[in-house]
């Protein structure tokens, strides 16, 4: 039993989520991303951490790889212009460093 708390809605440099469970209180610290694009940010997390968990990981690496993951979806969105209002994080991101297409 586990509960993840997250701190992109809060303010500061830094987005800081907070892993409680029966055993510890883990804190998970990255740079805030100054982007309108964070449509998602939630269900993204929570899907990365299940990939992550299906992988084989443990719990805590499970949420430090999916918030790595989120927090460069998000810094790939930040330039973006997609419809109006909170656009998407940029899932796709990944693929594009692989293939070299910035489109």
């Amino acid at each position: 039993q586990a509960v993840l708390i997250k701190g992109g809605h809060a303010t500061g440099s830094r987005a800081i989520d907070v892993l409680v469970t029966r055993e510890s209180v883990r804190h998970f610290s990255a740079p805030r991303v100054e982007t309108h694009n964070t449509h998602g940010t939630g269900c993204t997390l929570s899907a990365a951490i299940v990939a992550y968990l299906v992988r084989g990981l443990d719990l805590e690496n499970a949420v430090a790889q999916a918030k790595s993951y989120l927090t460069s979806a998000l810094d790939a969105a930040k330039h973006q212009t997609l419809g109006a209002g909170a656009g998407p994080v940029d899932h796709l991101f990944a693929i594009r460093k692989i293939t070299g297409r910035d489109t």
